[in-house]
């Protein structure tokens, strides 16, 4: 029941990031450059959950802008489930109250995910300009993600802590459904 409610709840966050990343946030450019949402959504989810989520997760948001702009289907599916496999190891130091080590990890799988965009689209077609694309497109697009990853890192984290709490809420309902008409606490 609990993997059902988590699924939701991430299915929803995926939505909601996908529609702020292509509507909202297309008006919002700096220096030409969008933040990705997605990117920020698939590392804090392995951040918080570890690496099967942040894999699912990104294989999810990858397909979803495969869809949208790719021109080829699985590429970016690839791509972040990958990203989102890696910021999965960060999950054995999650600290709901610690936000730096989140920034951290955005920063570094959207470089990550940059990086390997340069090398599938440019590199390999010759194009070996990396201080252009590197200047261009890959700092203001990590700064920027990582600026907005700020705010909704937050709202994420609050997200999935109330999961955690309605979790804990139906563990103990399941408990006290168990143990009921025993009295646990008495030590007769």
């Amino acid at each position: 029941m609990m993997i059902v409610i988590k699924a939701i709840i991430v299915l929803i966050e995926i939505i909601i990031a996908y529609l702020l990343q292509t509507s909202v946030f297309t008006e919002l450019r700096l220096a030409d450059v969008v933040p990705d949402i997605l990117m920020i959504l698939t590392a804090s989810l392995a951040y918080i959950f570890g690496k099967k989520t942040g894999s699912l997760t990104g294989f999810i948001c990858g397909m979803l802008i495969d869809c949208t702009y790719g021109s080829l289907i699985g590429l970016y599916a690839l791509l972040y489930t990958v990203v989102g496999y890696m910021a999965g190891y960060a999950h054995r130091v999650y600290d709901e109250n610690d936000y730096t080590i989140s920034y951290f990890i955005v920063g570094g799988a959207e470089f990550l995910i940059n990086v390997m965009y340069y090398v599938l689209f440019y590199f390999l077609r010759g194009d070996l300009d990396f201080g252009h694309f590197l200047v261009r497109y890959l700092f203001p697009r990590v700064i920027y993600t990582v600026l907005i990853s700020i705010l909704l890192y937050r709202l994420i984290n609050l997200d999935n802590a109330l999961f955690y709490k309605l979790s804990d809420g139906m563990k103990k309902k399941r408990v006290v459904t168990v143990f009921k008409g025993f009295d646990t606490d008495d030590d007769r």
